[in-house]
């Protein structure tokens, strides 16, 4: 079992850049992947896109490249923007004239603001390079890997443990049934008994007729099929949770039929044992749901 969260940081280092990624992944119905490359490396996206669908197959994964070159061994090209200096000079002389300052505007005033010296890294980049990227790469993804394995062994327990308590409550709502089903009788009766006369066979009713007006209601508001069908949930949903790969879509789709069948219990029960389980289950259910997002 994997969770959906998780980050992976590697650095990987030629004779002439040094080359770092980190990789970061949160919940996401399908995968959606969004890299962050300098310029340099845009040709090897679709590769890297590949090699990282070996790893992740549901989330939202964002991938910072980060290449630096190392100034001592290659050289790179500086660029002056000598009209943005201009553009900086007027407005310094302006607001200088503003603030009726008579202090002199230096060169390095000019030069140390943004974007009017800039270094332009090479973008030829050799086999070495090309090789260091995707080595990097690829210990970045194991080192996600590795923290999403390790968040989905933590997820699976706490799992476990909410669907074992789920089948406790479920066999406790199982024990009430029979106690459910005799209120219910008991109240359909004493209604009946209120509204008929009291010499039935005079007014020709058949008593039988009743008695089976009675079970027919009875069997309308039982609960052993929901009961029934919130077993089977249940099993089916830990053996998933147990199966070497877990699919958390399968586990989401279990999840809302449990509360479905939850959710019908509650409407049928008349009994306030029946009623506090149900809340109870209710709120184990939400855990669940919760957790099950964050599988992949």
């Amino acid at each position: 079992m994997k969770s959906m969260t998780g980050y992976g940081l590697f650095r990987g280092q030629t004779a002439d850049v040094s080359i770092e990624i980190s990789i970061r992944s949160v919940n996401g119905r399908f995968l959606e992947n969004r890299f962050h490359l300098p310029k340099a490396f845009y040709g090897y996206e679709s590769e890297l896109k590949k090699k990282l669908g070996e790893f992740v197959k549901r989330g939202t994964v964002d991938i910072y490249i980060a290449r630096k070159v190392k100034a001592q061994t290659v050289a790179g090209k500086i660029n002056i923007n000598t009209k943005l200096a201009h553009e900086y000079l007027k407005s310094f002389r302006k607001l200088a004239r503003d603030l009726q300052l008579k202090e002199e505007i230096r060169f390095e005033m000019i030069t140390r603001q943004p974007d009017i010296i800039q270094f332009e890294e090479p973008e030829n980049i050799n086999i070495n390079e090309v090789q260091t990227l995707k080595r990097t790469f690829e210990a970045a993804l194991k080192k996600l890997d590795t923290e999403r394995i390790r968040e989905g062994l933590a997820l699976k327990k706490d799992l476990i443990k909410n669907i074992k308590d789920l089948q406790k409550l479920t066999a406790k709502i199982s024990k009430m049934r029979d106690e459910a089903n005799k209120a219910l009788q008991e109240k359909y009766e004493a209604k009946i008994k209120a509204r008929m006369p009291k010499d039935i066979n005079a007014q020709g009713i058949d008593p039988q007729r009743i008695a089976q007006e009675i079970v027919i209601q009875l069997e309308k508001a039982d609960i052993n099929e929901e009961i029934v069908r919130l077993n089977e949930h249940l099993k089916n949903f830990e053996k998933i949770v147990e199966l070497p790969i877990v699919e958390g879509k399968k586990l989401d789709f279990y999840t809302q039929e449990l509360l479905r069948e939850v959710n019908t219990i509650g409407s049928k029960s008349q009994v306030s044992g029946i009623t506090e389980s149900v809340v109870e289950s209710k709120t184990l259910i939400e855990r669940l749901r919760e957790q099950v997002q964050n599988i992949e």
